[in-house]
């Protein structure tokens, strides 16, 4: 019966750690934004805030589509007040 609770203790305990070290990556929102892709790297968003578009495959993708109009989904963070979106999905708005 020790060994159980011991290894069920154990097994507790891993899932503790894990939900910390993850626990944020997780939580975070995405949120999305719908403006235009300018050649900076940046949309410019419908409500006048400027967004870096951070690199990765979606990033990518999108800092090709200059001139669109497109609405993005993605991760936020504000450093040094830049605002900076990570992409994870886009679609392209027809006017």
């Amino acid at each position: 019966m020790k060994k159980n609770k011991k290894a069920l203790f154990v097994g507790l305990l891993a899932m503790l750690m894990i939900a910390f070290i993850v626990g944020p990556a997780i939580s975070a929102d995405s949120v999305t934004i719908t403006g235009i892709v300018n050649d900076n790297y940046q949309i410019l968003a419908d409500n006048d805030q400027v967004y870096e578009i951070a690199e990765g495959d979606k990033g990518d993708e999108l800092i090709e589509l200059v001139g669109k109009k497109v609405k993005a989904v993605g991760i936020t963070e504000e450093i040094d007040g830049e605002k900076i979106i990570a992409v994870t999905s886009y679609e392209i708005i027809e006017k």
